[in-house]
């Protein structure tokens, strides 16, 4: 029978080509989806699904492709545009999601850097407070509950005074850059009315 080649999802012949996918060779060339397919293949799991998945290919799929190529030649312009359109999309997503062509360990490093960015600040910040208070409980001499609360209200008043200079740093660095913008867009208006 001639539907019946054996092999692994062998792709479909038309018309005497074998039909490629931009599409899928830009997928599979991001490292994340080559290191995925490739532990699934070492997965014993994967493994058998894989070739479950081969067998029903061969043994539904492939029979009825020789009577597919005569009303897949007139849909083949549209599935080569379509897979065009989509490899198109994916260059977009390339420019505009750089990281999705690194290592899959800097991904996972910076996914996980990124999710526990929180939790980090957060202990950072405990601990600044804590040492702070630990500073001015020292700072109050002696042991007991009025050195205990004055040490209180002097981390209040440090941690305020810090927080309001950083942000005072902040917005006069926002000021500084609404300047330069403001200025420049000021010149360009000039420019144009001179030109």
């Amino acid at each position: 029978m001639p539907h019946a080649e054996n092999g692994s999802m062998a792709q479909a012949t038309v018309n005497g080509e074998k039909s490629s996918s931009q599409f899928v060779a830009h997928v599979t060339s991001y490292p994340v989806v080559s290191d995925s397919i490739d532990a699934i293949e070492n997965n014993p799991y994967g493994k058998k699904g894989i070739e479950l998945a081969n067998e029903g290919y061969n043994k539904v799929v492939a029979p009825v492709i020789p009577y597919a190529q005569g009303p897949y030649g007139y849909i083949a312009p549209y599935v080569h545009k379509a897979d065009q359109l989509a490899d198109g999309g994916l260059n977009k997503v390339d420019g505009t999601f750089p990281i999705v062509k690194q290592d899959t360990e800097k991904i996972r490093d910076s996914i996980f850097n990124l999710a526990f960015l929180p939790l980090r600040l957060a202990n950072q910040s405990k601990e600044y407070v804590f040492s702070t208070y630990g500073n001015e409980y020292k700072k109050c001499g002696g042991d007991g509950y009025i050195a205990g609360g004055k040490a209180v209200i002097t981390t209040g008043l440090v941690v305020t005074s810090d927080s309001l200079a950083w942000l005072a740093d902040y917005l006069n660095q926002k000021k500084e850059d609404a300047k330069e913008v403001a200025k420049e867009k000021k010149d360009a208006a000039q420019e144009k009315v001179n030109n």
